[in-house]
């Protein structure tokens, strides 16, 4: 199947035709946008999209999430799709960017992230007795579904609700300022600090900076804090719309940081740990991921990124 022509949605598979937004990927320009859903809604708007690559009858994705299911949804029923592409946009940049472009987008995201998971999901059976891979499991389950997704998404409000309420909570606590929040326009950083983590859809909603020190103050609980330094979170795609982010290099703050940190159970780690996202930075951390506390004060950190920050930008230029 590698040998195969393709089109490729989402992500880059081998010898495909890209209607991707990863980067390195060979998209047309006049296609590109932010998520692989709007790339394929232009893909199907253009008048001469025939001229674009041959035409292929293998559509394929590298990987399984809200996007990747839409825009492949969306080349397979490009007629079906058409009044739908401001939703589907929406839950795409849900998934991708944990963006909260309306209320129906992040549920929808939701929605399908429960259907994958939930022991009470009704494809819970297809995907158990799938035999390939968990993740074409879900293509196989779901792409039938995605106009119901839409039309009956309040029959299906137990995989969704309790999540949903979860990230309206956050937003609340920024909204009435009970979620420290500090901007420092002149690095890009924004620093919150909370008892506890807020939902990303809550931070990429307040928070300016192109790079986010997330805080978790444990101190009293458990005598440390938690940290991770994390990039706005469409810094690993190739965007349009959205503004270039300049990734830096962290390995030297993190040797600093460990430096000052001495003998304790963790290490400000900027690679090789367990679950590191495509947009994490610098996690006070272990090989395994796991959250540890450390007990270096975040005034003294905050000083140590920004310090890192300005020194790594003047480096560049």
């Amino acid at each position: 199947m590698k040998e195969v022509p393709k089109i490729s949605v989402d992500g880059l598979a081998p010898n495909s035709y890209h209607l991707s937004h990863w980067k390195g990927n060979q998209t047309p320009s006049p296609l590109k946008a932010d998520t692989a859903t709007e790339i394929v809604f232009r893909y199907q708007d253009h008048p001469e999209r025939k001229d674009f690559f041959p035409q292929v009858g293998i559509v394929t994705n590298t990987h399984f999430d809200t996007d990747g299911l839409l825009s492949a949804w969306t080349f397979l029923n490009a007629k079906r799709a058409e009044s739908m592409a401001e939703r589907f946009i929406a839950a795409a940049e849900a998934s991708d960017f944990s963006s909260f472009v309306s209320e129906e987008g992040v549920q929808i995201h939701l929605l399908i992230e429960g259907l994958c998971r939930s022991q009470e999901s009704p494809l819970a059976e297809i995907i158990s007795a799938y035999s390939g891979p968990r993740e074409a499991a879900y293509y196989k389950g779901l792409l039938p579904l995605v106009p119901d997704l839409f039309r009956k998404k309040d029959q299906y409000r137990q995989f969704w609700q309790t999540p949903f309420e979860d990230i309206l909570a956050s937003m609340a606590l920024f909204e009435k300022g009970l979620i420290g929040l500090e901007e420092y326009d002149e690095e890009g950083l924004s620093v919150v600090i909370n008892d506890c983590r807020p939902a990303p859809q809550a931070i990429d909603h307040h928070c300016q900076g192109d790079l986010i020190l997330i805080v978790e103050d444990k101190e009293k609980a458990e005598g440390g804090f938690a940290y991770e330094l994390e990039y706005r979170y469409y810094a690993w795609a190739d965007t349009v719309s959205r503004p270039p982010i300049k990734i830096r290099s962290m390995k030297p703050l993190a040797e600093m940081l460990n430096r000052i940190e001495g003998s304790t159970p963790g290490r400000w780690m900027c690679e090789g740990y367990l679950g590191k996202h495509l947009t994490s930075a610098l996690k006070y951390t272990d090989e395994g991921g796991a959250r540890l506390l450390s007990p270096l004060h975040p005034n003294e950190v905050i000083r140590m990124v920004l310090s890192h920050l300005k020194t790594s930008e003047s480096d560049e230029n």
